[in-house]
């Protein structure tokens, strides 16, 4: 018989080997270390108490790792990984635990919850509008095998250690995803790289890249400075600091000009995600 409860600290390895197989057919790599995993569910904000589990005897079968926090006003839980392990799938394992799992959620005063899932993940697709998932973006993931190279001296990129976030937002023409916030990038602090670009002692761009997973988080330019290869000197400061070419996920489909940024420095598109929402 199925159990379901929330999970707490003790939980965690078994998780992590849950989580492991539960994605071992997925589209995206998402082998990794336990350690890595710690530093995904840590920069994400996720919370054991508040994830889900569900289980067969002992064995843990499938997950709901959630995070909350703050999202567009309203306090919000997240989903940072759902899963269940291929044995059980279609029996109903995903749907229960979310229902479990959502009065919880409710009675801690969350409003909203929020989740990514890829495009063409339609048994999900299909599961999430059941439950009352509607789509609020599509989001798009980058890929570059080859390092940019940028040319000129557009700007002086230079490291810093903390975001100037009231700055930084004036960049912004959107805002980004819960993996790639400020709440994010302030979580992971000892593992992330902030650069700003300068023109005449200026700041005016700036980028941030999450190192453990050469993902870049966040980068941005000031209307004026745009198209003189400010955007692309931020790109090749990140590189040198990862050694590796970086990785761009979730960027918003209806941001024209950062679609059209990434693609005019050699990024291919590969997947795309909704992010879906939902009230509690």
């Amino acid at each position: 018989m199925i159990s379901y409860r929330l999970l707490s600290r003790a939980d965690f390895t078994p998780l992590y080997e849950c989580f492991l197989e539960a994605f071992v057919d997925y589209q995206v790599d998402m082998r990794m270390s336990q350690e890595q995993f710690q530093q995904r569910i840590l920069r994400d904000g996720a919370r054991l108490e508040i994830s889900a589990g569900a289980f067969d005897g002992n064995r843990m079968i499938g997950f709901y790792i959630n995070a909350w926090g703050m999202w567009l006003e309203k306090l919000t839980a997240y989903d940072a990984g759902t899963g269940v392990i291929p044995a059980y799938r279609g029996k109903g394992v995903g749907k229960e635990l979310f229902a479990f799992m959502a009065p919880k959620l409710k009675e801690a005063s969350c409003s909203q919850y929020l989740l990514e899932v890829l495009t063409t993940n339609e048994p999900a697709i299909s599961l999430y509008r059941r439950l009352g998932f509607t789509e609020t973006r599509r989001l798009a993931v980058f890929r570059r095998s080859e390092p940019v190279q940028a040319s000129g001296d557009a700007a002086v990129v230079r490291r810093i250690e903390k975001p100037d976030w009231e700055l930084f937002k004036s960049f912004w023409d959107g805002y980004p995803s819960w993996q790639n916030s400020s709440d994010a990038v302030d979580r992971i602090a000892p593992d992330r790289v902030v650069v700003c670009a300068y023109v005449d002692a200026r700041c005016v761009g700036y980028g941030i890249v999450f190192k453990p997973a050469a993902s870049l988080m966040q980068l941005a330019v000031a209307t004026a400075y745009r198209r003189k290869r400010v955007g692309s000197r931020i790109l090749s400061a990140l590189q040198d600091e990862v050694g590796e070419s970086l990785k761009v996920n979730n960027v918003d489909r209806q941001l024209k000009g950062t679609m059209a940024f990434f693609e005019a420095n050699g990024f291919k598109l590969v997947l795309e995600q909704y992010e879906m929402m939902r009230g509690l």
